[in-house]
């Protein structure tokens, strides 16, 4: 039995740029990147027989959707600088 196949994400170049940049500005740490990540691979369809199927990359509009889904759900446990500055920056971010 061939060892399982290891989840990796393939984004396409907008979504990895707005992942690297949510990361940057800090509205994404190492625990809320994970979830994000986790999340996407379970919106990820799985490859064809011995990985052989298609795999499209996740683009721009789901990555925003299950950051922004992720950073919503966890803001209660953010410092009231962090809400500002968040309020600030999320119609440029997200909309």
């Amino acid at each position: 039995m061939a060892p399982p196949i290891p989840e990796i994400l393939e984004l396409d170049p907008a979504a990895a740029g707005m992942l690297d940049l949510l990361v940057e500005l800090g509205h994404l740490d190492d625990r809320l990147l994970q979830i994000v990540n986790d999340r996407l691979l379970d919106l990820t369809p799985a490859p064809g027989p011995e990985g052989t199927g298609p795999v499209h990359p996740i683009d721009l509009a789901t990555l925003k959707r299950v950051a922004a889904q992720v950073i919503q759900e966890n803001i209660d446990d953010a410092d009231p600088e962090y809400r500002r500055a968040l309020e600030r920056e999320w119609p440029l971010l997200f909309h």
